[in-house]
């Protein structure tokens, strides 16, 4: 028994120096998954782990196939489709992209976000995490919102930096207004905006910036395409400068007669 324990030792010591990873595979899979498949789905799962992404959401949708009894071929190709959507995922947002954020990022693209909006965040250079906000993104497609709405809205908030509660709300006021009639992409829009409107007022009160004094941008953020720069909602983009903005009206001729 000794010896056969050297050997087994010995030849995953060799395995590991090659440059391979010995995964055990999810037991899951082993026991739950269609028997048909289950060695296919589990050399997928593995071959994902050893490139350091997690296979849980193609596990799950495997087992989610068994459990209605669909069609092994079919569940199989969805396992695969999942396997390339990860690694797309994970190329697009960075090597430095966590676990988490690579699989929203892959629920995000199969909601069909456009691959740019991805890359946005991989270069925003920000230091907060992108999981809540993808997580965000693809819920709101399901609601109804355009996917190109949903994307350009929350990777703007997340490259400000917005926090995990900020998001959640949200994304929980979004979906209110939308059960309350609201049309979803509307929605969203108009929430967003406000929760911008918030993050900036609360920047300015902490460096002691009085609401109304600072002078209004030049550069602008508009750009074509984009449902954050619609100038027709309130506290848009391009701001609302006021009254005290515009420059005074020329005064008429005086009329006046002169004394007699």
């Amino acid at each position: 028994m000794k010896r056969r324990m050297t050997a087994v030792s010995f030849s995953l010591a060799a395995f590991t120096a090659a440059g391979f990873t010995v995964v055990a595979s999810d037991v899951r899979i082993e026991r739950q998954v269609d028997s048909r498949i289950r060695a296919s789905v589990a050399a997928i799962a593995d071959s994902l782990e050893r490139e350091g992404l997690q296979p849980e959401p193609l596990i799950d949708y495997a087992l989610e196939g068994t459990r209605k009894r669909g069609n092994p071929e079919v569940i199989l190709t969805g396992v695969r489709r999942w396997a390339k959507d990860l690694r797309r995922a994970r190329h697009l947002l960075g090597p430095n992209a966590s676990a988490a954020e690579v699989n929203a990022g892959a629920k995000a693209l199969r909601a069909g976000i456009d691959e740019r909006q991805l890359e946005r965040l991989r270069d925003g250079k920000s230091e907060r995490r992108y999981a809540s906000a993808l997580s965000t993104m693809a819920y709101l497609i399901s609601k109804g919102v355009p996917a190109e709405t949903a994307s350009a809205v929350l990777v703007n908030i997340a490259l400000e930096s917005a926090s995990e509660a900020q998001i959640g709300a949200l994304q929980d006021e979004i979906e209110r207004d939308i059960n309350g009639g609201t049309p979803p992409g509307l929605a969203t829009v108009a929430r967003a905006v406000g929760l911008l409107e918030a993050m900036s007022a609360a920047r300015d009160a902490a460096v002691g910036i009085v609401p109304g004094t600072a002078l209004p941008s030049t550069r602008g953020t508009a750009r074509p395409a984009d449902p954050m720069a619609n100038g027709s909602l309130r506290g848009s983009a391009v701001g609302n400068q006021g009254a005290g903005a515009r420059p005074p009206a020329p005064r008429g001729k005086d009329n006046k007669r002169p004394p007699p």
